[in-house]
């Protein structure tokens, strides 16, 4: 019981010191994080916003002019249009994804008592890795999407428990290629299976749940939510959400969909994609520290464990030397 209380203490510790570096750099972090998490609802924004002023528009372009009347060249006209926004979408996407990785070297750097002077160092020690980066990035995904299918939901929560400390591995060992990276901290969370658990249970309730519920709440309270609803409302309305209410009346279930609710929960779909992003460094901060303090143990172990099979080899050793020298 007393081993269990530690354990929790230690895990709570953790927390609150994430919590503690994490608004003491908030600054920094915020900077950090804003391309990659507002370069993706931008670059979204500007794909819809092109999309929905030429679908507008297209009928009085044609009625104007005969060379619209063309199926293929409005789709290339479409595609055109929204290539601006789709590039600013994936770049801040990638950038995201490099923040995955380079948040933990960062983190690392903040627990060992450095300061976060240039952010772009940390993200540039992934970079020159990128090509191990995909393929660790490509793993995962596999990894997820094949226990994703529901009746294999109780492996995915204990597969991504193991594979939780998988990025400060990568981050922090550059030796370590992607499956190495894998397996390194597979082996970290083998004997602390319930202690990784525990963290990841209070950091998603605290940045998945808790954070983004009352960011989102505020939202609604100060009426925001209409505010950016009406020019999402006015996209969704092109939706055939009339054909789609039909489908659910013929097959009995009693719910209509309207595009100003449908709207609301983009909106708030969105802020709440807004608040988990921002709190990826508290997530980083937490997993490093854990990372560390689990590297440490069972290097300290390893020593032991060393020390021990060296006393038991001069042992070993002595008590032959010593049988010879009987035999002589």
């Amino acid at each position: 019981m007393a081993k269990k209380d530690s354990a929790f203490s230690g895990i709570l510790k953790i927390f609150f010191n994430g919590v503690k570096l994490y608004f003491l750099n908030f600054e920094k972090f915020f900077k950090y994080m804003a391309f990659p998490v507002f370069g993706q609802i931008i670059g979204i924004t500007l794909i819809f916003f092109a999309s929905y002023i030429f679908t507008i528009h297209v009928s009085a372009l044609t009625s104007k002019s005969p060379v619209f009347d063309n199926i293929p060249l409005v789709f290339l006209i479409l595609i055109l249009l929204t290539i601006p926004g789709f590039f600013i979408f994936c770049k801040a996407f990638w950038d995201y994804l490099i923040a995955m990785a380079a948040l933990n070297s960062m983190a690392s750097t903040l627990l060992e008592g450095g300061k976060l002077d240039d952010t772009g160092i940390h993200s540039e020690l992934i970079k020159r890795r990128t090509g191990s980066y995909i393929l660790f990035l490509l793993i995962l995904t596999l990894i997820n999407l094949f226990l994703s299918i529901p009746v294999l939901w109780g492996l995915w929560a204990i597969a991504f428990v193991y594979l939780a400390l998988s990025f400060q591995v990568f981050a922090l060992e550059e030796d370590k290629g992607a499956f190495d990276a894998i397996k390194t901290g597979i082996n970290l969370i083998k004997f602390n299976f319930w202690k990784t658990a525990l963290l990841l249970v209070i950091l998603g309730v605290f940045t998945y749940w808790l954070v983004p519920g009352l960011v989102s709440w505020g939202f609604e309270t100060g009426n925001l939510g209409g505010f950016f609803s009406y020019p999402v409302d006015k996209y969704v309305q092109l939706l055939p959400l009339a054909d789609f209410n039909a489908l659910l009346a013929q097959a009995h279930i009693p719910y209509t969909i309207k595009s100003y609710t449908l709207a609301q929960h983009i909106v708030l779909s969105v802020v709440s994609f807004a608040v988990c992003a921002f709190a990826l460094p508290l997530r980083a901060i937490c997993c490093t520290e854990l990372y560390k303090e689990l590297t440490k143990r069972n290097y300290a172990g390893k020593i032991a464990a060393d020390k021990l099979a060296e006393r038991a080899q001069k042992s070993k050793s002595g008590k032959k030397k010593k049988i010879e020298d009987d035999e002589d």
